[in-house]
Formats: C-alpha cells, structure tokens, sequence
C-alpha cells in the first residue's frame, strides 16, 4: 500500500468531507408527527349531536291546533315569568306547564330569557320546566333588548 500524504496540519490526509445536508432523518421525524396529528384529530374534535325537527304537514285540524302549539317560557326583567306570553308565578307557571304536557305527545318546552333577567330566574324556571315533565328543554337564541317580545302581552305585540 501507498504511503499517505501527510496533511499541513500534521495528519494525515483521509478522505474528503461531504457537504451534501441528509434529510433523510428530517423526513421521519415529519412522517411521525404526521401519523400523530393523524391520530389525533378525530379525537381532540368534539362532535355535537343535533336533533332537527321531523317534516311536518301544513294541514292541521283546529281541535289539535293547542296540543300541538310549542310551549314557550320566558323568565322577564322584573322577576314574573310567562307562559305563552301569559304572566304568572313561577308555581303556576309549573302547574300549567305539567298540565299542558300530559296532552301532548313531544313534550318540548322552548325557553327564553329578557335581555336583562338575572341569571338565577333563568335557572329556577329551567329546574321547574324539567320538574313539570319536560322531555327535551328548547333554549331560544339570545336576541336585542328592543327584540324580545316573549314577556309582552300578545294584545299589545298584535297591536303593533
């Protein structure tokens, strides 16, 4: 075998040093994470279970016109409740509630709150909403103050 050259550092010369940048390890490391995030994701996603109203037919009879008129409840500003737009207190708002419900067959209560309601009128009216037989508890979309109609009398909303 030859004799190797002797380096100007004073080694001895090996062979060259390759600059080329190996991507190979940053590639798995890519994959990996890929697989994880994969996994992952279906779930860290929550999915929220919706229950959309079955197809009604337009025509309907007068005599089932009330059993199958929605229950609306509404807890007001100044501590009353309503029933279908009818004041009263919370123990008969309960009396009537539990009575309308025994006729109807989708025993669903929808429930609004004014704008302005304390938050405890709003939870004491869904407790005795559920007392009275609810099924299902129908929470109404939070509107504008000038918006809410459901502790106006219906008299004074048709007169508008």
């Amino acid at each position: 075998m030859g004799k190797k050259k002797k380096s100007s550092l004073g080694g001895l010369e090996g062979p060259k040093a390759n600059g080329d940048i190996n991507v190979t390890p940053l590639i798995d490391v890519v994959l990996v994470l890929l697989i994880i995030f994969m996994v992952l994701t279906p779930i860290i996603i929550e999915e929220m279970a919706v229950n959309l109203p079955t197809k009604q037919k337009s025509e309907q009879k007068k005599d089932n016109d009330n059993k199958n008129k929605p229950l609306m409840v509404a807890a007001c500003a100044d501590g009353t409740y309503t029933l279908n737009r009818k004041t009263m207190t919370i123990d008969e708002l309960h009396t009537q509630v539990r009575r309308k419900l025994k006729s109807k067959d989708d025993k669903v209560v929808f429930v609004d709150g004014h704008p302005e309601a304390p938050y405890d009128s709003m939870v004491v009216l869904m407790d005795q909403v559920r007392d009275a037989g609810a099924e299902r508890i129908g929470l109404v979309t939070p509107k504008e103050l000038d918006e809410f109609l459901s502790c106006t009398p219906q008299d004074a909303v048709a007169g508008q």
